[in-house]
């Protein structure tokens, strides 16, 4: 059985890029402010995969040296 977090990272980027995709067709990022809301969402995304993904990183080298 998986861990809840390893469920959570897997559908997360998934959902993040349906959302995304649902903000750029919507009116609101059709200006120059929506284009910067849309550009700013998409970077605080991506910034906040990146301690999530060194921490699993990190269990999945652990994991492999108890396995060893």
């Amino acid at each position: 059985m998986h861990h809840p977090s390893v469920l959570v990272l897997r559908l997360a980027p998934a959902l993040l890029l349906i959302g995304l995709i649902l903000l750029a067709l919507s009116p609101l990022s059709h200006s120059p402010a929506g284009v910067l809301l849309l550009f700013l969402v998409s970077l605080c995304v991506s910034l906040g995969f990146l301690p999530l993904s060194s921490r699993q990183l990190e269990e999945s080298e652990r994991k492999a040296r108890h396995s060893a």
